[in-house]
């Protein structure tokens, strides 16, 4: 009797070890699954700026762009999962298949939507050459996301060579619509002098430009630049901001 209750003992315990080591085991491959997938969804083309140079720093593109997209005008889309914390009920494939026909009619956001899913490679190949064809057609037509990003992909050399020049003009025309990211970096390349002759009046005018528009990321760049003025130009490019933003606000207040 002592024999039996001894082996049972031992059978239960290697039982509930097995199942410690199956629970651990599981978890693992959960964790392993979850980071694979975290490192997969981190990726994008859109993410490889950020100059350091001088002290000054440029924005990444956002994945929150997509609620911009106004999708609403692409009849028979349906809205982007990112930035809306919402999955798609339909296959990748079939997203990019409904985004290019919209393309192909001329829809910017679809346009826009379609460049954003050849750089991540989300349902066709990733091609970042085809990525910047479709955002330059989005761009072309005054689609401002696609406008600030076709200027990161010149900015990093993503499907083309990289170009300064053409990614201050793709900044450039982004700015003037009131995009915060595109003001920031355009002040930014005017601190550095990539693209365009270095001033620092005029990285003092955008970055300040940036920061009323709500980035607050372009603070540094703004008294960096502000540090390399004469009271005299700081009081000129502090009026110079402010005519530019209230520019930019009737220009937008009119437009809408």
């Amino acid at each position: 009797m002592k024999g039996l209750m001894v082996f049972s003992l031992g059978l239960a315990l290697v039982l509930l070890i097995g199942l410690v080591d199956v629970f651990l085991f599981a978890g693992t491959n959960v964790q392993a699954q979850t980071e694979r997938l975290q490192s997969r969804n981190s990726h994008s083309g859109f993410s490889h700026s950020g100059f350091s140079h001088s002290g000054f720093s440029q924005s990444r593109y956002s994945r929150s762009n997509y609620r911009n997209t106004q999708l609403s005008r692409s009849p028979g889309l349906h809205e982007w999962m990112y930035g809306t914390g919402r999955h798609p009920l339909f296959s990748y494939n079939f997203t990019a298949e409904k985004y290019l026909k919209a393309a192909e009619r001329g829809d910017a956001p679809a346009q826009f939507n379609l460049a954003l899913m050849y750089d991540r490679g989300l349902g066709v190949p990733q091609d970042y050459a085809v990525a910047l064809k479709w955002l330059r057609k989005a761009a072309e037509q005054g689609f401002i996301e696609a406008e600030f990003n076709l200027g990161n992909m010149y900015d990093n050399g993503l499907g083309v060579s990289s170009d300064n020049a053409q990614a201050v003009k793709w900044f450039r025309k982004a700015a003037e619509q009131g995009y915060a990211s595109a003001q920031k970096n355009l002040g930014a390349k005017y601190g550095m002098g990539q693209g365009v002759p270095q001033s620092y009046p005029e990285a003092y005018v955008w970055s300040s430009v940036a920061v009323m528009s709500g980035n607050e990321g372009a603070i540094n760049n703004r008294d960096i630049a502000a540090r390399q003025l004469s009271p005299d130009e700081l009081g000129v490019a502090q009026l110079n901001a402010a005519m530019m933003f209230e520019e930019i606000q009737t220009r937008k207040a009119v437009e809408e």
